[in-house]
């Protein structure tokens, strides 16, 4: 499973554009970025102080290319669980390695 750390704790602001063509933006923390079936994905909370455990967490498709990214909803249930599967199998490893001395 790749995970881009590079994102992992960064502050980003998204910006939105509603059908009628209004905008609005809101700050997220990067929890990660990682891949599932061949997709990259992106686990992120507007939560910036609360504790991962304690925080909403939103699961978005990531296309990125360096400092440029775009993030896309997911749409069908199917693919989102197996995003949200993806998402736990990475924080067991990173929790797995944590505890490794």
């Amino acid at each position: 499973m790749r995970q881009d750390s590079d994102w992992n704790d960064q502050m980003i602001t998204l910006t939105s554009t509603e059908e009628d063509g209004q905008t609005s933006e809101a700050d997220f923390r990067v929890i990660a970025v990682y891949e599932a079936d061949g997709r990259e994905y992106i686990a992120m909370t507007p939560d910036l102080d609360a504790p991962e455990l304690e925080a909403d967490i939103y699961l978005f498709r990531f296309l990125g290319d360096g400092e440029a990214f775009n993030v896309e909803e997911i749409e069908s249930d199917e693919e989102f669980a197996a995003a949200a599967d993806a998402f736990q199998a990475w924080q067991l490893s990173r929790d797995e390695q944590e505890e490794q001395p």
